[in-house]
């Protein structure tokens, strides 16, 4: 256990700014440093403190009576302006709820998320992939975000939910808005810009979910809204907001996931060789690209009872950052962290969270990703980055990291 007295009260004495592009671009150094040096920290960006190691992190995320998973609520404003939501303030929806509502609200959306219903998208996921990697080899670079790792997640996700896959690009567009932090520091114009993006986002789902209270229907949309009238398991704000997270977690996560694990295989030019060579490994491999840089960096949970982490004790009502991303490259639990191995012995990774908020499109991303890498690996012979690594453009978001552009190229 570490001593508390020696442990860096904040990420500010250590220098760790979590809107800073070389912490978003690169964070696995900083969490190394945290592992070591603060596993346990204050952060004053997100008043919480934040915990880097495995074990702390596995027993918060499994022990969801005393770590609750409510958010705080409430308007939040910039420079006096208000941030506008998608859903309104208040609004229960499925990662920001406890039991008994976490039950309700994830019984009826995870009837359309188990193996049964998703496998069936297979052949779809599969057609999407031939068609945006069709002759990619022959150019001179393909962008992989924008050429398969966006359209892919963003076109199955719209489709499930009965909405025109023509509009993945705006979907895409809403879905940055949604999701890309604002710092405290955003003028009056992007505030701006950010909430026109959300009030037509809202008002483009709220328009088909009132369609399906007119006209009912057989996709995820109408099956929300019907068992709504049918038992009056869920209000119509929680449809929008559950409607919303489908939009954003079933796209955006895995859009980052193809990305870095396609890096990764840039990087590792050996790794690439296994996989062709070796294709029965993809399901594996895919479970070591969540560990090794994964979509999601952290979640947050309150503290129901005092409790204690490295030799520091929090009281009841202090909040906690778990950092998924740190535990998954903690040498405590796995050995050489920093190494891609496609072959290691049981995957114990936090990629997709645990217990019972574990990531509900589980399955279908783990598909996704599978399809996407299977055509990159077979379109390529053997491909690299065609910039530098370092050159390689990162979203705002400290959360759900991913890379905005990253070119690809046979290599030379």
């Amino acid at each position: 256990m570490a001593d508390p007295s020696a442990i860096p009260l904040s990420l500010a004495d250590i220098g760790l700014d979590m809107f800073d592009p070389e912490a978003i671009a690169r964070p696995h150094e900083f969490y190394a440093r945290l592992r070591e040096e603060a596993p346990i920290v204050w952060s004053d960006q997100t008043e919480a403190w934040v915990l880097t190691r495995y074990d702390d992190v596995s027993r918060v995320l499994r022990d969801h009576e005393r770590f609750s998973s409510v958010r705080r609520q409430g308007e939040r404003a910039i420079r006096g302006q208000v941030v506008e939501q998608v859903a309104p303030v208040g609004t229960k929806q499925m990662l920001g709820a406890d039991r008994p509502d976490h039950t309700r609200l994830r019984k009826l959306l995870s009837l359309d998320f188990v193996p049964r219903k998703i496998s069936p998208w297979q052949p779809r996921i599969e057609e999407i992939c031939a068609e945006t990697l069709h002759s990619a080899s022959k150019t001179a670079e393909f962008d992989v975000v924008r050429g398969i790792a966006e359209p892919l997640p963003v076109t199955i996700i719209a489709e499930l939910l009965g909405i025109p896959s023509a509009l993945g690009r705006q979907f895409k567009a809403w879905s940055d808005a949604a999701i890309e932090p604002l710092p405290p520091t955003a003028d009056h114009e992007t505030v701006q810009t950010r909430n026109s993006h959300i009030a037509k986002f809202r008002a483009y789902l709220q328009a088909r979910i009132d369609e399906r209270h007119e006209n009912p229907s057989d996709d995820l949309i109408g099956r929300l809204v019907a068992a709504h009238e049918d038992d009056g398991r869920l209000t119509d704000a929680e449809v929008l907001a559950a409607v919303n997270l489908l939009l954003l977690a079933g796209n955006e996560t895995t859009t980052n996931l193809i990305s870095n694990a396609t890096l990764a295989l840039a990087k590792f030019p050996e790794r690439q060789k296994e996989l062709r060579e070796h294709p029965e490994l993809l399901d594996g491999a895919v479970e070591e690209f969540l560990r090794y840089d994964g979509s999601v960096q952290y979640t947050s949970r309150v503290l129901m009872a005092p409790a204690e982490f490295q030799g520091r004790m929090l009281d009841a009502g202090e909040s906690v950052v778990v950092v998924l991303a740190s535990a998954n490259r903690d040498d405590r639990v796995f050995d050489n962290p920093d190494m891609l191995d496609f072959h290691r012995p049981k995957h114990k990774h936090l990629g997709f969270g645990d217990w019972i908020h574990i990531c509900l499109g589980q399955f279908l991303a783990r598909i996704e990703t599978r399809a996407a890498l299977k055509a990159i690996l077979e379109e390529y012979d053997d491909f690299e980055l065609a910039i530098p690594e370092t050159d390689i453009p990162y979203r705002p978001s400290f959360n759900l990291r991913g890379p905005r552009f990253l070119p690809i190229r046979e290599r030379s």
